[in-house]
């Protein structure tokens, strides 16, 4: 809550995008206890006071800090709000420089971000649709001899005709024994028969995030590889089954990795179970062993157990979720059982 003679800045782009809907690569907002103004250059000014007047914003053409005193000395503020995890050095020095006390406000914008409006939730109901869309499209290329780089040019090609601006984060592609890699850079390995398929994605609509992962095999898997399969399926089940509104973030954590510890796999559980998801691919809530505050309603998360043999193979299903009439509810409806492909 912002009190009265404090001002938030908002210089990060995603973090502008968050309260304002509006996109751009320049600006900065000025938030107080009964104002808002954006501050924008002539590149986005009347887009900006087109869409944001009516939202009850003030935009004001303009760059530099000149604009900021202004407001500061028009509202009275004399404390200016900053994300210290935003804010470099040289701007910080600046703003002290201007006789501001200055009050770090990170925490609380990140605690603000995490419950989404109806709007922010249909945005990134889109953006989940096209992935799963785009899955579907490519799966009849899930064949011998297509490499990891060119399935995931095929994927993000697909994303982009339907409609996302581009990807959440780095596409992962994994053939083999690289699927044992949580985070495996995509590259030239060429599938072939008795190879899993494990394939992280996720597309940004409107500056809205999604990430899903499914894991397939190409070929007659191996028990081995079966019994790990329905381990992280049953893990990733019961997770969603359980967490309710409320529950804690270390204790959604714990639900998928006891049923991994029944299974004798907890230790290869080399992650946590999700985090949130909003304009940023990782963001608060953290549903860890370590997770700090509880879930909520209109929160959205990942819930993505995993369990990785070195030298192996790797095995993760992932969803994005929220909690909505107090229950988990996936954005996703694409098949989570083991798909094998022949």
């Amino acid at each position: 809550m912002i009190n009265k003679n404090e001002a938030y800045l908002i210089t990060d782009e995603k973090q502008r995008l968050y309260y304002t809907g509006y996109q751009s690569t320049d600006g900065y907002l000025v938030l107080g206890e009964n104002f808002t103004y954006f501050v924008i250059d002539n590149r986005y000014f009347h887009a900006a006071q087109k869409l944001l007047t009516k939202k009850g914003v003030k935009v004001i053409l303009g760059s530099g800090y000149l604009p900021l005193k202004a407001i500061m000395e028009e509202t009275g503020s004399t404390t200016l709000g900053i994300d210290f995890t935003k804010t470099g050095i040289s701007d910080y020095n600046t703003f002290t420089e201007m006789g501001y006390s200055l009050k770090d406000i990170s925490c609380e914008l990140k605690e603000a971000m995490t419950v989404k409006s109806s709007d922010d939730l249909k945005k990134i109901a889109k953006a989940c649709a096209i992935a799963e869309k785009s899955l579907k499209k490519i799966m009849p290329l899930i064949r011998e001899g297509i490499k990891e780089r060119e399935l995931a040019a095929e994927l993000e090609y697909r994303m982009k005709m339907l409609g996302a601006s581009g990807t959440s984060f780095e596409t992962i592609v994994a053939f083999g024994e690289n699927s044992a890699v949580p985070h495996h850079v995509t590259g030239e390995t060429v599938l072939k028969k008795g190879m899993p398929v494990l394939i992280d994605f996720g597309c940004i609509y409107k500056g809205f995030c999604s990430d899903m992962t499914r894991t397939f095999y190409y070929g007659k898997p191996t028990e081995e590889f079966k019994n790990a399969y329905e381990a992280v399926y049953k893990a990733h089940m019961t997770a969603a089954e359980n967490i309710i509104e409320g529950t804690e973030c270390s204790v959604a954590d714990g639900y998928a990795r006891n049923v991994l510890k029944e299974y004798g796999m907890a230790e290869y559980f080399t992650h946590s179970l999700g985090h949130g998801i909003g304009v940023y691919i990782h963001e608060a809530p953290a549903l860890s062993p370590k997770g700090q505050g509880v879930l909520r309603s209109k929160m959205v998360f990942s819930i993505e157990p995993g369990v990785y043999f070195n030298g192996k193979f790797g095995i993760r299903i992932e969803d994005s979720v929220t909690i909505e009439d107090g229950k988990v509810k996936s954005f996703m409806t694409f098949p989570k059982k083991l798909i094998t492909i022949k």
